[in-house]
């Protein structure tokens, strides 16, 4: 069996980011579609379900990113099963930003990288996400 070939979903407000991240990601054999707003990726992942999403926090606004976040782990219209690999010039982690926090699952990323991408480790967190989840259909 082969498994079909990966979608993921890039959500950042940034068009250089979204089209250079695009473009790595491609290079490699993904499929990716892109939204430039929160309110954007979340409109795309109801529509076609990624395998994957990449979020950036600072979007319409500060906390854009972690609503998304929260709304694709904890909202039932979405599977809560799809992995979150958060890209953020901010340079702490949620987890740690938000250590005392009593819900900080809520805007807690399943990986977090900061900008500028260090593009081998940003492949590896992509490889192992994605191995994690298994692909929606398979081919026999």
């Amino acid at each position: 069996m082969v498994s079909k070939e990966r979608m993921i979903l890039i959500v950042d407000d940034d068009p250089d980011f979204r089209a250079s991240t695009a473009a790595v990601l491609e290079s490699q054999g993904y499929k990716v579609i892109t939204a430039e707003s929160g309110k954007e990726g979340l409109a795309k992942l109801s529509a076609e379900p990624p395998d994957l999403v990449i979020l950036d926090i600072m979007m319409e606004y500060d906390s854009a990113g972690y609503e998304v976040n929260q709304a694709i782990k904890f909202r039932d219209e979405f599977s809560r099963d799809i992995p979150i690999l958060m890209v953020s010039s901010i340079q702490v982690e949620p987890a740690t930003l938000f250590s005392r926090a009593t819900e900080v699952a809520l805007v807690t990323p399943d990986a977090y990288l900061t900008k500028p991408l260090n593009i081998p480790e940003f492949l590896d967190q992509v490889r192992n996400l994605l191995e994690r989840r298994p692909s929606q259909e398979l081919v026999n």
